[in-house]
């Protein structure tokens, strides 16, 4: 019977020190990366007065530089395309948990998939990976069922494949990341034809994921309570904008919500030049649409942030 004790404690003990091996790999991983936001978020390095959440349409349309220029208000753009409202929540989060609260957050929102199921926009697990060694972060698997509480003390369980690849990534031309954190696009997708859509645009409310509303509502309760000023953003489509969306939007957002919609009579929404596909703009197009953003919260500032919407 001693002899059995003894050879379980020598393999528990062996199999402990070989699971710290892995510490290695952990810890190396975030060095590896190019985007080194998600970081710099978690450790309480994004202290700006004004953020921009969103997927590729805050990432790409809105340029925060711009906005930080005009308003005179320091903004940085935390958007990562193919993210949904449960990670734009989480991004919000973390925000208030690690940072300064921002006085203005501009919510940009996916027309008409941002409460629909989506192959496109998800919560952006690989995201969080890389950064495995933070417990915040390895928390947030746990608790969204990605790890289990094994993780908290074997290295081994926290581990993730991606974090044996040590090589350094580099940007793509399309996801190079600008100082402010935005994504803008000087080029068309290739091999791309398209054309303005006149058709009336649908939503089909029925559709519509609890878990993703809920995300939604809990991300102005945040705002709310935090005494931000909370902005959802319309950007341009290469088609004609979807009024029943809008609509929905609003139904469910509380009275402190302000909204800012492009400017859907401006021409240049309807000059495929100005975009790099149909859903978003090439950097001449975002530029035009940020101004019409900065001109939208000079117009806020002015009223007091009481105006809240524009057309």
């Amino acid at each position: 019977m001693k002899k059995f004790i003894y050879t379980l404690l020598l393999f528990v003990t062996a199999f402990f020190i070989l699971d710290k091996i892995f510490l290695f790999f952990i810890y190396l991983a975030p060095n590896s990366e190019v985007d080194m936001r998600l970081e710099q978020l978690i450790t309480g390095k994004i202290n700006k007065e004004c953020i921009v959440i969103g997927s590729s349409r805050g990432a790409r349309n809105i340029i925060a530089k711009q906005i930080e220029k005009g308003t005179g208000l320091s903004t940085y753009n935390l958007s990562y395309p193919g993210s949904d409202i449960e990670f734009h929540e989480f991004l919000l989060r973390s925000l208030l948990k690690f940072n300064q609260k921002p006085k203005i957050v501009l919510l940009a929102v996916d027309d008409p998939s941002e409460l629909l199921p989506s192959k496109s926009i998800k919560f952006r697990l690989d995201l969080l990976y890389p950064i495995v060694k933070y417990t915040y972060i390895n928390n947030e698997l746990i608790a969204r069922g990605e790890k289990n509480y094994l993780s908290k003390i074997l290295c081994l369980s926290r581990i993730n494949k991606s974090n044996f690849d040590l090589r350094k990534k580099h940007f793509s031309a399309l996801d190079t990341i600008i100082d402010c954190g935005s994504m803008p696009i000087s080029f068309q997708r290739e091999n791309r034809i398209f054309k303005y859509d006149t058709i009336n645009q649908y939503y089909l409310m029925k559709n519509e994921l609890t878990n993703k509303v809920n995300a939604f509502t809990n991300f102005q309760q945040m705002c709310n309570n935090n005494g931000i000023k909370l902005y959802v953003v319309f950007s341009p489509n290469f088609q004609q904008h979807n009024f029943i969306f809008e609509k929905r939007i609003k139904e469910l957002t509380n009275n402190n919500v302000g909204y800012f919609i492009y400017d859907f009579s401006n021409i240049i929404y309807k000059d495929k030049s100005y975009f790099y596909d149909e859903g978003h703009l090439q950097t001449k197009g975002a530029r035009i649409f940020t101004d019409e953003l900065v001109k939208f919260l000079n117009t806020e500032k002015a009223h007091g942030g009481n105006k809240g919407y524009m057309q």
